[in-house]
């Protein structure tokens, strides 16, 4: 998890290739993962059944999912209110880099 320490409050950001929305909301939902691993809260979804019963996710099925798409559009909309061009980002698919 990145420590908050860790990010700077002034640094400008200057996006000199495209970014992936997508990468950066999983990143941001892999945090609130390590957050309920870390006071042992899973959440629940519709799909728990399907569950392989040695997988420890905190989020699962929709749940995750839900979760990464609100996320992705608060990402969306935060750049868009930063004015940055749409040609900056890439939406609704990771880079495969992530």
């Amino acid at each position: 998890m990145i420590e908050k320490s860790e990010l700077s409050t002034t640094e400008t950001v200057t996006l000199t290739e495209q970014v992936y929305t997508h990468d950066i909301a999983a990143r941001i939902v892999e945090n609130f993962e390590s957050v309920l691993d870390e006071q042992d809260i899973t959440l629940t979804s519709p799909e728990d059944d399907e569950k392989e019963p040695d997988n420890a996710a905190r989020l699962y099925g929709s749940a995750y999912c839900d979760l990464l798409d609100v996320t992705e559009s608060i990402v969306i909309q935060t750049l868009e209110q930063a004015g940055v061009s749409r040609d900056r980002y890439i939406t609704d698919r990771f880079s495969g880099n992530f």
